[in-house]
């Protein structure tokens, strides 16, 4: 896809996530800098106020209250609040952001200033495009420590929120997907990471035979094996299965490698080797906590959701998917990675100057240090992992991406035409035994197929 798929770049914070990042070759030299800790004056010049930021005011944001919490919008609120005395900034944390926003987001209505897009029920960006405006003076503004912006952020990271070659959304953290396990353990069973789906099924019968599951999903988070699915079925079939996923195309479900994923997923449940953990949370603490399960399927986020349930032994580590052979079309070690955590500002919220200039604080070197200190993930801008930060998460996900090297890929259908809700109720029906992969298949294909036949959709297209 065009966007954050298979870039070379990403593989370049492998080799500095556990030491400070370095510029991608060929960026353009930064401008005048200045000191990362010097805060604006209390009379800002026109250049530190670059989208005409009112004082006082004040600047709501809706945030979603996930892996990440609200904190380092908090954080960002407190550096922005202190370099523009009369600003005030409200946090609200909401669980599901649809729900709380979409509403506000109405003709007469009043929506919030920033909007963190992200969690189980997302905003449906692509059908509500006209209520965004764009951020390309965001990424053009001077960050705080002097450079443009758009300088300071990886390669083609912005891609992610474009949106018919719009800039709508800007979109946060990088995550690195894969299956998430205690390396500890795996160490101490002697266990290798399976490469293949024929041994993950036999890794399911060790996991059996101790009494375990292989897998543990939670309720709303079943499109999890969905991501899994994919990948798995990217790396085996190669890049023409992202592309015909990605482009809701017919018969995107029926390729031979989703398919055959599809089968050996359906294996497992058949096997009983995936366990239903309940809630998202309460499964995830299954997994971790009491060893419900071997591998669970996730985005980096798992690290920080979990942080102060695993174990001080547990190790969390991340490994890449597996392939139905041993000779897939992309390398064994090719990953999964994108950007997530999706800013958004409306157009008719009170404060757009407000919101951006938050977005612009949150960008800034120190705020993405912080993020990546809290939640053991790296964010979008460059050179902000914390030096001294040890981590087997965040440096399994510098292996990972070192390892892909350019086979690093991405897909956004579910999340720019909003489908989380409907795939994720199809793969909950599924990994609980009374769907089959076929059925799963099928339904998925539907729901591709409608968003491709709606007029009213506006739709983006990848090669």
């Amino acid at each position: 896809m065009s966007g954050p798929s298979r870039r070379s770049v990403l593989s370049a914070l492998a080799v500095a996530a556990v030491a400070p990042l370095t510029a991608c070759p060929g960026d353009p030299s930064p401008g005048p800098s200045s000191s990362p800790s010097a805060a604006p004056s209390s009379s800002p010049s026109p250049s530190q106020l670059p989208f005409g930021l009112v004082t006082p005011s004040t600047v709501e944001s809706v945030i979603f209250d996930g892996a990440f919490g609200t904190g380092y919008v908090e954080f960002a609120a407190d550096i922005m609040k202190a370099s523009y005395p009369g600003v005030r900034v409200r946090v609200t944390a909401v669980e599901d952001v649809r729900a709380a926003v979409e509403p506000r987001l109405a003709d007469g209505a009043t929506p919030p200033d920033l909007v963190d897009n992200s969690g189980a029920a997302l905003l449906p960006v692509a059908t509500l495009a006209d209520r965004f405006v764009e951020l390309d003076d965001v990424v053009e503004s001077p960050s705080l420590e002097g450079e443009v912006l758009r300088e300071t952020l990886y390669h083609d990271v912005l891609a992610a929120g474009t949106f018919n070659g719009r800039l709508l959304a800007i979109n946060y953290a990088l995550s690195v997907y894969g299956l998430w396990h205690s390396a500890s353990e795996f160490a101490a069973q002697g266990w290798e990471l399976p490469q293949t789906w024929d041994a993950i099924l036999a890794l399911g019968d060790a996991a059996r035979r101790l009494g375990r599951s292989l897998f543990v999903w939670g309720d709303e988070a079943a499109d999890y094996y969905q991501e899994l699915a994919i990948a798995s079925a990217v790396k085996e079939g190669g890049d023409e299965v992202r592309v015909a996923l990605d482009n809701l195309a017919e018969d995107a479900w029926a390729h031979p490698a989703v398919k055959g994923v599809l089968e050996q997923l359906e294996t497992c449940v058949r096997e009983g080797f995936v366990l239903r953990g309940g809630d998202y949370l309460t499964a995830q603490a299954a997994w971790v906590r009491e060893g419900a399960g071997l591998l669970y399927p996730a985005g980096a986020w798992i690290a920080s959701e979990m942080s102060e349930v695993a174990p001080a032994d547990f190790a969390m580590t991340v490994a890449p998917v597996p392939t139905l052979t041993a000779a897939p079309t992309l390398p064994i070690s090719a990953v999964h990675a994108s950007p997530t955590e999706q800013f958004l500002v409306p157009r008719d919220g009170r404060n757009v100057a407000g919101a951006k200039e938050l977005l612009r604080t949150m960008l800034s070197r120190e705020t993405a240090a912080h993020f990546s200190r809290t939640h053991l993930v790296p964010t979008i801008v460059r050179e902000s992992v914390p030096a001294d930060l040890e981590s087997t998460a965040l440096t399994s996900q510098a292996r990972l991406l070192a390892d892909a090297g350019e086979h690093v890929f991405s897909w956004r259908f579910v999340t720019h035409y909003g489908l989380g809700p409907e795939t994720n109720a199809a793969w909950a029906e599924f990994l609980g035994g009374t769907l089959s992969a076929q059925g799963l298949a099928e339904q998925l294909q539907a729901i591709s197929d409608r968003v491709r036949n709606d007029p009213d959709v506006e739709r983006y297209t990848v090669e």
